[in-house]
C-alpha cells in the first residue's frame, strides 16, 4: 500500500527547506526562461541585430510583429529552461520514505527476491 504521506519533489537535502512541488517547480523555471527570452529579444531589437529593429520600426503596424517576435523568444527560452530543469532532477529517490518503492533495485536483486518468494511458496504447499 503506498504511503499517504506527501513527499517534497524533488528530493530535499537535510537542513534545507523543502523544495516546491512539481507544478510550482515547472512554473518557476518557465517564468525564468520566459524572462530571459524577453530580455534577449529586447537586446536583439535594441542592438538592431540583423536589422530587426529597423524592420519593426519601419513597419506600418509594428506591434503585431513585435508581439510575435517577443512571444517566440519567450516560448523558446521557457521551454528550454523547463527542459534543463527537468533533466537536472536527481535520478534516485530516498528509499527510506517508502518501503514499497522498488525504483532503485537492480534487475538481479528483484529476480533473486522473486526466486526466494517462489521457493517459500513451494515449501508452504
Amino acid at each position: 500500500m503506498p504511503s499517504s504521506r506527501k513527499r517534497p519533489f524533488p528530493r530535499t537535502v537535510p537542513g534545507e527547506p523543502p523544495r516546491p512541488r512539481l507544478l510550482e517547480f515547472l512554473a518557476i523555471h518557465c517564468g525564468m526562461g520566459a524572462a530571459i527570452g524577453v530580455a534577449l529579444a529586447g537586446v536583439v531589437v535594441l542592438a538592431n541585430m540583423g536589422n530587426i529593429g529597423t524592420l519593426l520600426r519601419e513597419s506600418s503596424e509594428p506591434f503585431i510583429p513585435m508581439i510575435l517576435f517577443f512571444a517566440s523568444f519567450a516560448l523558446t527560452f521557457a521551454s528550454l529552461k523547463m527542459g534543463m530543469a527537468v533533466m537536472a532532477l536527481p535520478l534516485e529517490r530516498d528509499r527510506g520514505d517508502d518501503p514499497d518503492d522498488r525504483s532503485g533495485d537492480t534487475p538481479e536483486a528483484v529476480e533473486a527476491e522473486i526466486g526466494e518468494a517462489v521457493r517459500e511458496i513451494g515449501r508452504a504447499h
